[in-house]
């Protein structure tokens, strides 16, 4: 009997489900197809069906938590008016990686557990092309308000965005190696706070 597209993307979710806590548990280097399917009571051709390779699994499980994050952050990137806006969102960022146990996995496994194999070459050039991208992005939203005088003028744009990208990563990385350092919910404003604040008109102390 052919199955339904209901009963197909069901299926998917589970392999997506499977893949998501052997890679957690195992890394992603570690990892099979065969474990995959037995996780998920299922047979490789299951797999198969719906993911080229193991590194195309990846992709998909890493793609099912970021790109709503994603999506969020480039709306406030091209469409927001302050800097307020911005800090607002990192925040959030940080909270919903404390809230959400499907997101710290996926976090966890993307940047603590995916060795950077042969077979997962593609995977890291399209790491690289988002980090890219979002980089294009915060700069062009730096240039807008130094370009409206709504931010101290403590740098260029592409030294900002690059400094927020490499604080941020920096922030979701040391808290899923270290949340007990974290008094989460109310640090994530305050950590956030740290880069933010130096930038508002008036806080940049003069020499």
């Amino acid at each position: 009997m052919r199955r339904t597209k209901g009963a197909a993307e069901q299926t998917r979710e589970r392999i997506l489900d499977a893949a998501e806590q052997v890679f957690f548990e195992q890394g992603v280097a570690r990892s099979t197809l065969d474990q995959i399917a037995r996780a998920g009571a299922m047979t490789r051709g299951a797999i198969y069906w719906h993911f080229e390779n193991k590194a195309d699994l990846f992709n998909a499980v890493v793609e099912r938590v970021r790109m709503p994050m994603e999506s969020a952050l480039h709306r406030v990137l091209e469409t927001a008016d302050t800097l307020d806006d911005l800090e607002e969102l990192c925040a959030t960022a940080l909270l919903e990686l404390h809230q959400d146990a499907r997101l710290r996995r996926v976090y966890t496994i993307l940047f603590l557990k995916c060795e950077h194999t042969e077979d997962m070459t593609e995977m890291v050039a399209r790491e690289q092309s988002i980090k890219d991208e979002t980089i294009k992005s915060l700069t062009r939203f730096f240039t807008r308000l130094l370009e409206r005088d709504q931010i101290s003028h403590a740098g260029e744009p592409r030294i900002l965005a690059i400094s927020l990208y490499a604080y941020m990563v920096g922030l979701h990385v040391d808290y899923l190696g270290s949340p007990h350092l974290y008094r989460m919910p109310d640090d994530a404003s305050a950590l956030v706070g740290c880069f933010f604040e130096p930038l508002k008109i008036g806080r940049i102390k003069t020499r």
